[in-house]
C-alpha cells in the first residue's frame, strides 16, 4: 500500500531486521511478555465528550486481557468467538522457508486508530479567519488518545446507547442491539424525512461486518435451534423473530418491528406477557433479548447438502515466478499452512501448477509419488480426471508436502515465460465446481496466455498521462467482460477466489480483481517481490486467510423498517436479484455497505429497525443464519442529527465512494466531489445548528470535528495522488471495498510512532507509544520513526547511526512494537526502509498529513478553503 519503489532490505539498519529472526515471538502466536490488553496500547479515539444523552460509556479498568491468539485450532465452535489458541513455537512460522533467511514473525488482531477525539468542545478558529496566521495550529482539531476500556452497553432503559468510536477499545455487552463490531450506522439518530437527510449532506448506510472479531471478553454469539419448526419469521416481510418484535393478546400475536405486520404466534412458541407487556421468557431466549443470534437452518434453507471445506492452490511457475522465488515461496507458505486448515473428514485439498500449460496433480496415497497430468489447450480447459484431484487432507497430507517440497526443483530451469492465468482459474474450477470451495491462486507475471489474458496497459498508460488525455481512468476499469464473466460462474457454483500477486511488474490488477471481488475474495499484493523479505508475510497472509473466522456459500439481505428502502450494496460479492448478494466466501475481515433512502416518512419518537440476515455453511459443514439487529430512534431535529452521526463510519462510507468512482472519473473531479462533500456537511451545520455565531468563526460539529482532517487525508491519499502506478491504485481500489471502519481511517490517515527512545520508557506505559501527529515539526532529523497504515509500515530514519549488534532492547521493543501493531491490524506488516535525503525519505514525507505538499493544503490551510468556502455558500 505504501507504493513506490521498494529496496529488498539490505539497507534496512542492521539491528531491526536481523533482531526479527531472532528476538521474536512466534508469529500469530502471544506475545512472550505479560500480555497487554486486547487491542494494545492507548488507541486513539474514545467515548465523545460527555452532554450527549444516552450514552453508555462507562470506563473500566484494564483488565489484563488475553491477546488475540491467532486462529481458530482443530475443534474450534463453528460460529462466534473461535478458540482462539497460542500456536507455540511448533507452529513453523518462524522455521524459515525452504532455503530463504528468518523472517519477523507476526500476531494478528483488530482494532486500529483514530476515532473521535475526546477534545473539550471550541469554535476552532480566531473572530476573522482571513489568512491562515489566523488559525492557531495548537487549537485545531486532531485525535486525541483514549487509554480506558470502555464497557458497552447496546441498550439502557429501553433506548439505543451511542457506541464508541470504533478505533477506541470497548467490549460490548449485548442487551438488545447488536454489538457496533458487527453493523453500524453512519447516523446513531435515523431522519424521519428524506428531506432531512438531504439537508444534512450526510450518508445513511450501515456498514456491516458479520464475522468482525470480538473482543476475548465478550460472551459468545448464541446458537438457537427450533427444530424442524426453524426460526419465527413475520409472514409479510420474512423477518426473523428479534427483541424488537412486539406480542400482544396474552402473547398469541406478534407485530413485526420492521412492517407492522400483525403475526399468529406458533402453538409451540405461545408464552404469557409479564406486567411490563413483554413475554416471561424473554431474558431466557436469546432470539428475544439478544441484538445478534444465530439459528440453525432447517431443511427449506438448503438448496443442497452443506459444502465441504476445499480448498484449491494453484501456482505460477512461469519463468519469472521459478527466478525471482516466487514460486519457491508459495511452496513453502502452502507447505506451512497446510496445519492450520479446518480439521476433520470433510476439509479437501488439491494443486495444480501452470506456466504456458496446466499441470495437475494426483495426491492418491496408493501412488509412490503425485502423478502429473498435462493440460495444454489453454483456450478450451478441461481437467484430466474427475475424481483424485481433490481429496481429504487427512488421506494426502503426506504426498501434498512432498510435491510442494519438489516443485521449485522440478521446474527450476523452465524456460517458459508464458502464463495462462485464466486457464489455471477455470481449470481450477472445474476441479471443484461440484461441490464449490476457494481456489488460492499465487501469480508473478501479466497473464499473457490462453482464456482471460492481458496486454501491458500500463506503457499506454504513461503515454497517455504526458499527452493529458483525459481517459486516464479507462486504464482503471478491467479491459474487457472475460475474467466477470467467469467470476460470475464461480460465484454461482459457490468457488471463491483469492489471488496473491507476488511480482516485479505490472500485472493489470483493474482486470485481475475482478474475479477475487466478484466472489468474496481479495487480491493481496507483493510488489516489488522480495524473495529475503516477502515469504514471511506471504505465508502469514496465507495462514490467516485459510483459519480465520469464515462461511462458505453464504447469501445476505438487509431488512429495514418501512419508511426506508435498501437502495445498494458496496462490497465483494456477486448481486443477482436486487434484495440479495451471494456470497461464496465470507470471513471476519470483510464489511458490505448497505445505502438507504426514504420511499416514506419515519414516525417521530419511534424507532426504526435494521436486520441483517446471513445465510451460510460453517467450515464444518453446518447451515447456519446469523441475524444481526439493530434499532435507532427516529429524529426530526438536524440538530440530532449532527449530535449523533458517526465520525468513522462516515469517513469509511466517503472512502469507498471514492474508491468506487475511480474507474469512471478523471482524479481531480474524485478529489473534489471528497472536499465538497465535507464542505456540505459542515454548511449544513453552520446555516442550520450554530446560525447565531459569528460568520468569522470556523464551527464544526463536535461528532465530526475531524472530518476535515480525515477528508484532506483522502486527498492525499495514495488512492487519489495523481503520481503513482496504474497496479498501485487498482490495488487501493480492491482493498478499500472491503475494508472494515476500524481500518479504513488508517488507511488514508497513518499512525506515527517514534520507536528511537522505546527503551527510555517506563514499564508501565503501553506497548505502543502514543502516536505523533503527521507533521514534520514531529519528525526529528536524530530520531527513528514508524509509519503504519494497516498494510504497510515505513521505517524512516534520519541520522540515525546504525546500531551494532542485533540482540539489544532497542532491537527487542522495536520487534514487539511491529509485533502488537500486526496483531492489532490481523495484517502482516510490509515493513519498508525510508532514507532521509533519497527518495524514499521523501515518499515518508508525502504521508505527513499536516504538511503543505506540490498543489495540496496543509492541514492549517484546508481549514481556511473549508471556512471560505461555506462563507460564500452562506451568502
Amino acid at each position: 500500500m505504501f507504493g513506490g519503489p521498494r529496496p529488498a532490505f539490505p539497507g534496512q539498519p542492521r539491528s531491526m531486521m536481523a533482531a526479527s529472526s531472532q528476538a521474536m515471538p512466534p508469529s500469530f502466536g502471544a506475545p512472550q511478555q505479560p500480555p497487554p490488553p486486547f487491542g494494545g496500547p492507548t488507541q486513539f479515539g474514545g467515548p465523545q465528550p460527555g452532554g450527549h444523552p444516552p450514552f453508555a460509556t462507562q470506563s473500566a479498568p484494564v483488565a489484563q486481557q488475553l491477546p488475540f491468539m491467532g486462529p481458530p485450532r482443530a475443534n474450534a465452535p463453528a460460529f462466534g468467538p473461535p478458540l482462539w489458541q497460542n500456536q507455540g513455537a511448533g507452529s513453523g512460522a518462524m522455521q524459515p522457508p525452504m532455503g530463504m533467511p528468518g523472517i519477523p514473525g507476526m500476531q494478528p488482531n483488530t482494532l486500529g486508530p483514530p476515532g473521535t477525539p475526546t477534545m473539550p468542545y471550541s469554535p476552532h478558529a480566531g473572530t476573522q479567519v482571513s489568512t491562515p496566521s489566523k488559525i492557531d495550529p495548537t487549537q485545531i482539531p486532531r485525535p486525541m488518545p483514549e487509554a480506558s476500556v470502555i464497557i458497552y452497553e447496546t441498550r439502557q432503559g429501553g433506548q439505543a446507547t451511542v457506541p464508541p468510536a470504533a478505533s477506541s477499545e470497548f467490549i460490548v455487552k449485548d442487551t438488545g442491539n447488536c454489538s457496533p463490531r458487527l453493523m453500524r450506522c453512519t447516523v446513531n439518530q435515523i431522519p424521519c424525512t428524506g428531506d432531512l437527510l438531504t439537508t444534512s449532506a450526510m450518508p445513511l448506510a450501515l456498514m456491516v461486518q458479520p464475522f468482525a472479531l470480538p473482543h476475548p471478553s465478550e460472551e459468545p454469539i448464541q446458537l438457537v435451534d427450533f427444530g424442524e419448526m426453524g426460526p419465527i419469521r413475520c409472514s409479510r416481510c420474512k423477518a426473523y423473530i428479534n427483541p424488537f418484535m412486539k406480542f400482544i393478546d396474552q402473547g398469541r400475536h406478534f407485530i413485526c418491528n420492521l412492517c407492522g405486520f400483525r403475526n399468529d404466534t406458533p402453538r409451540d412458541y405461545m408464552c404469557n406477557l409479564g406486567p411490563d407487556g413483554r413475554r416471561r421468557d424473554a431474558d431466557d431466549r436469546p432470539e428475544l433479548c439478544r441484538g445478534t443470534v444465530e439459528f440453525v437452518a432447517t431443511k427449506e434453507f438448503l438448496v443442497r447438502d452443506p459444502m465441504p471445506a476445499v480448498y484449491f492452490f494453484l501456482i505460477d511457475v512461469s519463468m519469472n515466478a521459478i527466478q525471482t522465488g516466487a514460486t519457491a515461496a508459495a511452496c513453502s507458505a502452502i507447505a506451512q499452512a497446510i496445519s492450520d486448515l479446518p480439521e476433520g473428514p470433510r476439509t479437501m485439498v488439491g494443486i495444480a501448477t501452470f506456466d504456458s500449460a496446466i499441470h495437475f496433480y494426483s495426491l492418491k496415497r496408493a501412488q509412490q509419488q503425485p502423478l502429473m497430468l498435462i493440460v495444454p489447450d489453454v483456450q478450451d480447459v478441461y481437467t484430466p480426471l474427475q475424481t483424485d484431484l481433490i481429496l481429504p487432507v487427512s488421506e494426502c497430507q503426506e504426498n501434498l508436502e512432498q510435491l510442494l517440497e519438489s516443485i521449485p526443483s522440478m521446474f527450476e530451469n523452465n524456460r517458459v515465460a508464458d502464463s495462462a492465468f485464466g486457464a489455471a482459474m477455470k481449470a481450477g474450477f472445474l476441479a471443484i465446481k461440484s461441490t464449490g470451495g476457494k481456489l488460492l491462486v499465487f501469480q508473478s507475471v501479466l497473464p499473457s496466455l490462453g482464456v482471460g489474458s492481458l496486454s501491458a496497459r500500463e506503457a499506454e498508460g504513461r503515454a497517455n498521462v504526458t499527452t493529458g488525455d483525459k481517459e486516464a481512468h479507462k486504464l482503471l476499469q478491467p479491459v474487457d467482460n472475460t475474467l466477470k464473466t467467469m467470476a460470475l460462474e464461480f460465484a454461482e457454483y459457490q468457488v471463491s477466489v483469492d489471488v496473491f500477486l507476488t511480482t516485479q511488474s505490472y500485472v493489470d490488477i483493474a482486470s485481475i480483481s475482478v474475479v477475487p471481488q466478484t466472489t468474496g475474495g481479495r487480491v493481496y499484493y507483493y510488489y516489488p517481490f522480495s524473495a529475503l523479505s516477502d515469504p514471511a508475510k506471504l505465508f502469514n497472509d496465507l495462514r490467516w486467510n485459510i483459519s480465520r473466522p469464515q462461511g462458505f456459500e453464504a447469501v445476505m439481505r438487509v431488512r429495514c423498517s418501512q419508511g426506508l428502502q435498501v437502495q445498494d450494496y458496496f462490497g465483494n460479492f456477486c448481486k443477482r436479484v436486487p434484495t440479495d448478494i451471494d456470497l461464496p466466501a465470507i470471513d471476519s475481515d470483510k464489511t458490505v455497505m448497505v445505502t438507504f433512502k426514504h420511499d416514506d416518512k419515519l414516525q417521530e419518537n419511534e424507532e426504526c429497525g435494521f436486520q441483517c440476515a446471513l445465510l451460510y455453511t460453517t467450515v464444518y459443514g453446518q447451515r447456519r443464519i446469523r441475524v444481526i439487529n439493530l434499532s435507532l430512534p427516529c429524529t426530526s431535529l438536524l440538530s440530532n442529527l449532527f449530535r449523533y452521526a458517526d465520525l468513522e463510519t462516515q469517513f469509511a462510507c466517503f472512502l469507498k465512494q471514492a474508491a468506487n468512482g475511480i474507474p469512471t472519473s478523471p482524479l481531480p473531479r474524485i478529489r473534489d466531489e471528497a472536499t465538497n462533500t465535507c464542505i456540505n456537511i459542515l454548511q449544513s451545520y453552520r446555516k442550520h445548528c450554530a446560525s447565531v455565531t459569528s460568520s468569522g468563526q470556523l464551527i464544526l460539529p463536535e461528532a465530526l470535528k475531524l472530518l476535515p482532517l480525515y477528508t484532506l487525508a483522502l486527498v492525499k491519499s495514495l488512492g487519489l495522488r495523481t503520481d503513482g502506478r496504474l497496479d498501485e491504485r487498482s490495488y487501493w481500489m480492491s482493498l478499500v471495498s472491503s475494508i472494515s471502519v476500524v481500518l479504513a481511517v488508517p488507511l488514508v490517515f497513518p499512525r506515527l510512532i517514534p520507536i528511537h527512545d522505546l527503551t527510555s520508557r517506563a514499564d508501565d506505559d503501553s506497548l505502543i507509544p502514543s502516536p505523533l501527529m503527521l507533521n514534520s515539526e514531529n519528525v526529528q532529523e536524530d530520531g527513528v520513526y514508524l509509519l503504519e497504515n494497516g498494510e504497510d509500515g515505513l521505517i524512516y530514519v534520519g541520522n540515525m547511526l546504525v546500531l551494532e549488534q542485533f540482540d539489544n532492547e532497542l532491537s527487542r521493543k522495536v520487534n514487539e512494537v511491529v509485533n502488537e501493531i500486526r496483531r492489532q491490524r490481523c495484517s502482516y506488516l510490509r515493513l519498508r526502509l525510508c532514507r532521509r535525503g533519497e527518495p524514499s525519505g521523501d515518499f515518508f514525507r508525502s504521508f505527513l498529513i499536516e504538511d503543505k505538499a506540490p498543489g495540496v493544503f496543509s492541514y492549517v490551510e484546508f481549514l481556511v478553503h473549508v471556512h471560505r468556502q461555506i462563507q460564500s455558500k452562506m451568502t
